[in-house]
């Protein structure tokens, strides 16, 4: 493997919510992401998805032509996530609101990201639309050893079927990291009647990461997803049980680098002039020790440039979506992207 190593005087400009760096010593750099793409289907109707809307026939006339242009788009935001810090971009990126592996395929092909050679692994799951999360990396940074996918049950509705988690599991230039890649059910029928099913999800992602911090309580583990709660909400909060202060750690709890922003107003996403943020990236103890000689938590972003924000109309300064409600708008996701940046100590400087 080989990865560039900056000078920690090149990245002091990143401040938010940042573990300390020592101007003296260099430092390995590298960025964790994650994005709810936003309907990233084929033009195929597959009879075992409800995928209608999304065929040339369809109620969106999803054609080649938008399929093709929504790839360009996904790939010129992944070019550009966190490469003022590292010209390697998001050495791996959790993704949401998938069809199948193809789709992905296609994407990690687009020419703006093809040199960075990523690799995908991609889950069938039970959803009723036929969507579910994915995971890309440069395997430069990190190395597959494990990936399979954990059920969550909707407990108001146990006929209707919802995305899986995706756990993935491999060596991260030197760490052993699990990464959860979750899209928790939907606030559907409102947030107090829907949040028994996110709570139950969120039980899910607990389970496993207890599960492989008891195997090896220094393997770091990444809960990221569209959680659709905010960092303050129960399923966050309560049921995985965070804090939002690296310097103020809770024992047995996981550090939320998302809840700082959101108490500060910044969100992922928009709905009548009101932000959420449920798009987090979640990290247990081993990433805020302070240890440098392993990769450690260093900044949180918000990948919110203006050329992913709508500059018009009633929704002037939300995410540019590819369609407001059946009207093709012809944007990139109705979503933020997020990643954290982390760094390791290059000792050979």
């Amino acid at each position: 493997m080989k990865i560039t190593s900056f000078i920690s005087a090149l990245i002091l400009c990143v401040s938010l919510n940042a573990q300390k760096l020592d101007k003296q010593k260099h430092y390995y750099l590298s960025a964790i992401g994650f994005w709810n793409v936003e309907n990233l289907y084929d033009t195929l109707n597959d009879q075992w998805k409800n995928d209608e809307d999304f065929t040339p026939a369809g109620s969106n006339a999803w054609n080649g032509s938008r399929y093709w242009t929504k790839i360009d788009h996904m790939a010129e935001v992944i070019s550009k996530m966190a490469t003022d810090v590292t010209p390697d971009g998001v050495a791996v990126l959790g993704l949401c609101e998938i069809e199948n592996k193809s789709v992905v395929e296609d994407l990690v092909k687009n020419k703006q990201i093809k040199s960075r050679n990523y690799q995908v692994v991609h889950i069938e799951g039970p959803d009723a639309r036929g969507v579910d999360p994915s995971f890309i990396y440069n395997p430069n940074y990190f190395k597959v050893t494990k990936s399979v996918s954990y059920h969550v049950p909707v407990v108001t509705d146990t006929a209707h079927k919802t995305r899986d988690i995706l756990v993935v599991s491999g060596n991260f230039y030197g760490d052993n990291v699990t990464f959860l890649v979750n899209h928790w059910p939907s606030r559907r029928g409102g947030e107090m009647a829907s949040r028994p099913n996110r709570n139950a999800a969120a039980k899910v992602a607990r389970r496993i990461t207890d599960s492989v911090i008891a195997l090896n309580p220094n393997n770091k583990v990444v809960i990221m997803g569209d959680l659709n709660d905010d960092p303050t909400n129960v399923c966050v909060k309560d049921v995985i049980g965070t804090y939002g202060e690296y310097t103020k750690p809770e024992k047995g709890k996981y550090f939320n680098p998302m809840e700082k922003p959101f108490k500060d107003g910044t969100g992922t996403l928009a709905w009548q002039d009101s932000w959420n943020l449920f798009d987090q990236i979640i990290l247990n103890e081993p990433w805020v020790n302070g240890n440098f000689n392993t990769w450690q938590y260093y900044n949180v972003r918000i990948f919110n440039k203006p050329f992913l924000r709508s500059d018009f109309g009633n929704f002037k300064g939300y995410p540019f979506r590819t369609y407001s409600g059946s009207s093709y708008t012809g944007g990139y996701s109705d979503h933020f992207p997020v990643f954290i940046l982390i760094a390791k100590e290059n000792p050979k400087k």
